[in-house]
């Protein structure tokens, strides 16, 4: 989703770092209440595009507990806030998927990238498996037609400089 509201260049609203403009001084030009009006319209805009399409990219049971929510900062706070933390199941299967997966000989990569989205998954719940670890699990689920790759890699490589990434 952060990445979707990145590409529209609706993030900085959402987040808060663009800030809503404060009404002028009764005193200042009439200028500059022209363009302090165009700014506030257009940081309107921005925040009701944001707030849409937070709002129709999630299901309909998770928005109703951004209902009360009136920007989209405070809809990206209340989700985060009920959805935001990773339970026990799901760090539970993201450790399983990496420690039973078995890479196939037809297309590795897709099951090299969903070990890998699984470590990072683990590590953004502050489970953290070292470097060395995840590259012996990557090299235990390599095809046994392949093991002659592992033993090489084992045997020329420096603990220190074995990772995931490398093999």
């Amino acid at each position: 989703m952060r990445a979707w509201l990145l590409s529209k260049g609706l993030w900085q609203i959402t987040n808060g770092n663009e800030k809503k403009f404060q009404e002028l001084d009764p005193s200042t030009t009439a200028a500059a209440h022209e363009v302090n009006y165009k700014q506030h319209m257009d940081w309107d805009n921005k925040d009701d595009q944001a707030y849409g399409m937070i709002l129709l990219r999630v299901n309909p049971s998770m928005a109703v507990v951004a209902s009360s929510s009136l920007t989209a900062k405070e809809v990206w706070e209340a989700l985060h806030a009920a959805f935001g933390t990773t339970g026990p199941s799901a760090i539970f299967a993201d450790f399983k998927n990496v420690i039973s997966k078995k890479i196939s000989t037809a297309n590795p990569a897709i099951d090299i990238m969903e070990m890998n989205e699984s470590f990072q998954c683990l590590t953004a719940a502050n489970i953290i498996i070292p470097e060395v670890v995840q590259a012996m699990i990557l090299l235990n689920a390599i095809p046994k037609e392949y093991d002659g790759v592992a033993q090489t890699t084992l045997q020329t490589m420096e603990q220190n400089k074995l990772t995931f990434n490398y093999v």
